[in-house]
């Protein structure tokens, strides 16, 4: 995979732990909606993050969740406030939207993992997809989304868009979907096999969604996920 020299045009802090970054590559690129950056850090070092915006954007957008104790994020956040240029490998990943697909779509994401739909729904919306969209983003707690107010604005706008939000330790007064993500999309349909199903997150729960997903008649060559590759 060919590198990229890339400028780092803005960082954010989101919240406690998480950052908003906007990368600026010194040449052209492209990329698929769903695909991942790998940020080479030395000889053998990559770390992946997924793009978080569609690839019409001249910007590479990333999510990264990083804290002290979370060395390998941690670095990478700290070498890009540094303020120096990036090598990177652009459109990594396999688990990038099937445009050509007239099957109904589920996203599932946990945590930071939002990343990787957003770009997915963002270009849905651009290419004016009519695929039935169900996106399911499962946090710890409520707090944690955040950017809950796009992903309701994008199922208020688009008739095709259902947005689905679990929390896994709901405090008191949640009304919503609570527990484990994959779980709320086992409980709300009960037969899968008619949909291509996204799914991102750490690797233990995309191995567990895949096999529950599989034995709730999901079509494992409609199942996508860059984490298969490594479990």
């Amino acid at each position: 995979m060919p590198q990229t020299t890339c400028n780092v045009a803005s960082i954010e802090k989101l919240n406690a732990f998480l950052y908003r970054i906007f990368l600026k590559p010194t040449k052209s690129v492209s990329f698929k909606a769903g695909q991942y950056v790998s940020v080479i850090m030395g000889e053998g070092d990559k770390r992946h993050f997924s793009i978080a915006n569609a690839p019409s954007n001249d910007l590479i957008e990333l999510h990264i969740g990083a804290t002290p104790e979370n060395k390998y994020a941690m670095q990478v956040v700290e070498k890009m406030q540094s303020g120096e240029p990036l090598e990177v490998e652009i459109a990594n990943g396999v688990a990038y939207l099937r445009e050509d697909s007239s099957r109904p779509i589920i996203l599932m994401a946990g945590g930071t993992g939002f990343s990787y739909v957003k770009s997915i729904l963002e270009s849905i919306v651009e290419l004016n997809l009519k695929n039935p969209v169900h996106l399911y983003w499962g946090v710890k707690e409520y707090s944690h989304f955040y950017f809950e107010e796009q992903a309701i604005d994008w199922s208020t706008e688009h008739s095709n868009i259902n947005f689905h939000p679990v929390v896994e330790l709901p405090e008191e007064g949640w009304l919503g979907k609570h527990g484990y993500v994959h779980q709320a999309v086992l409980a709300d349909f009960s037969d899968l096999s008619m949909f291509d199903i996204y799914i991102v997150g750490r690797f233990e729960m995309a191995k567990v969604a895949r096999e529950d997903f599989v034995k709730q008649g999901a079509l494992i060559e409609h199942i996508y996920g860059d984490a298969f590759a490594f479990i």
